[in-house]
């Protein structure tokens, strides 16, 4: 894919088919857990907590597909093959067309 379907853009990018706000949480869930058990002197299950937390992180970013994102609709495309000329997100890429999205709506 090359272009967005939608607003025809040419410019996307890909990142993980998974809810961020998911990952967030876990990732919340796993420093309070070890945080908790480091308190009360347990190691073991302070360290068990934060490799298993690894492990299940390299496990789904192993199993979880990419998704191509267009950076001006947020349209996503899921299901076509991986393109390797396509990067990852840009930060400055992405406040560019968030910028213009503000000026739109302030426009309207």
């Amino acid at each position: 894919m090359t272009a967005c379907a939608v607003c025809g853009n040419a410019e996307l990018y890909r990142r993980k088919d998974f809810p961020q706000t998911l990952g967030v949480s876990i990732l919340a869930l796993c420093c309070v857990a070890s945080t908790a058990t480091y308190f009360y002197y347990q190691q073991w299950w302070t360290w068990s907590i934060l490799i298993a937390s690894a492990v299940f992180d390299c496990l789904l970013y192993l199993l979880v597909n990419d998704v191509t994102v267009c950076y001006r609709c947020n349209a996503h495309y899921r299901g076509f093959a991986a393109q390797p000329e396509t990067p990852g997100v840009r930060a400055d890429t992405f406040e560019r067309y968030r910028q213009e999205q503000m000026r739109r709506k302030q426009l309207q």
